[in-house]
């Protein structure tokens, strides 16, 4: 599994993207470590592959990030919902099947949400 991170520059533009480890995830959320220290409510993009699914861009916005050891353990919340409030059906399909793929012991039960 393949799990890079765009934060955004001036302008909304994504800056290079830079590799993360993933810890959890499910459809809704993912928490990572990477290098990057992110601020609480940053939006990110989030660029995911496993087997022959893949996600490219998709926001999400900052729950929590900590130092942890040399790196920053980062939980995100997908932005699966449009500006006129619909929900991204596309980018919510493909997520849980990447969920559905995902070995047990990385997947996040749905009750344990951030909120």
């Amino acid at each position: 599994m393949e799990l890079t991170v765009n934060m955004l520059g001036w302008l909304g533009r994504p800056k290079k993207a830079v590799n993360a480890q993933i810890i959890k995830f499910n459809r809704f959320n993912v928490t990572f470590n990477s290098r990057c220290k992110l601020k609480p409510d940053q939006l990110i993009l989030i660029n995911i592959a496993q087997g022959t699914h893949t996600i490219r861009e998709v926001s999400a916005r900052v729950e929590n990030c900590e130092r942890c050891g040399p790196h920053y353990q980062t939980q995100v919340r997908f932005v699966l919902e449009r500006p006129d409030k619909q929900p991204y059906r596309e980018a919510i399909t493909i997520l849980k099947a990447i969920e559905l793929g995902m070995p047990a012991s990385i997947r996040a039960p749905l009750h344990m949400q951030a909120s």
